[in-house]
């Protein structure tokens, strides 16, 4: 700003030495650089102050929570990009409605997806995979894992809930690994349990049985 007020003067200095002539030319000076201080000010500001669209960021837009799945599906869910018949299988990162169909000694178990299907009536029944696909996923099951079972945590117990057919006692891990090496020992589908099966972060953290009068 002072230099634009240095050449404004400079610009406009009067050669004349007459008084009225110098005060008239001091006048005009004087207005010129009021003019030309406001016009460097302004500049300046408008350069340098960021406007509120710059400077204001919106509030972020929560996720929207997943809808729950049906237990009474009758469509697999879509299955990961992955080549199942090289190496280990993966995790299913979410909630998989599906069979947990072994477990090793390190607590780490194979599950499945499934569908139900209608057959007649108001019966019907659980169903994997047709024959051949090698579909599978596997996670660790954590120690901290959350099992609702429908039967009781000795088996002897309908323990659900009628309206979403979800199974309400919360049993010890230990239970989950002997009634899925139970099951695998059986080597049938219509011994496995169905179930709700959510993994977070390669983790099984929550079982939630699904109780259905047929069995499997």
């Amino acid at each position: 700003m002072n230099n634009a007020t240095t050449r404004t003067r400079a610009e406009f200095k009067s050669p004349t030495t007459d008084p009225v002539s110098s005060r008239r030319s001091a006048v005009v000076l004087a207005v010129l650089a009021a003019v030309a201080l406001t016009s460097g000010c302004a500049a300046q500001e408008t350069a340098t102050s960021p406007t509120v669209t710059a400077t204001s960021t919106a509030p972020a837009t929560p996720t929207e929570p997943a809808a729950t799945l049906t237990p009474f599906g009758t469509e697999f869910q879509p299955a990961l990009d992955h080549d199942w018949s090289k190496g280990q299988p993966p995790p299913f990162e979410g909630i998989l409605r599906g069979w947990l169909t072994s477990v090793d000694d390190n607590g780490v178990a194979e599950y499945r997806p499934i569908r139900f299907t209608q057959m007649g009536g108001e019966d019907g029944h659980f169903e994997g995979l047709p024959e051949g696909d090698v579909t599978r996923y596997a996670a660790p099951i954590a120690q901290d894992v959350e099992f609702l079972a429908d039967s009781g945590c000795d088996g002897n117990r309908q323990t659900y809930d009628r309206a979403t057919n979800f199974g309400t006692e919360k049993c010890p891990r230990q239970t989950l690994i002997d009634n899925v090496k139970e099951a695998a020992a059986l080597n049938t589908e219509g011994f496995y349990q169905p179930a709700l099966i959510t993994t977070e972060n390669g983790q099984i953290i929550r079982v939630v049985e699904i109780f259905w009068q047929g069995g499997g």
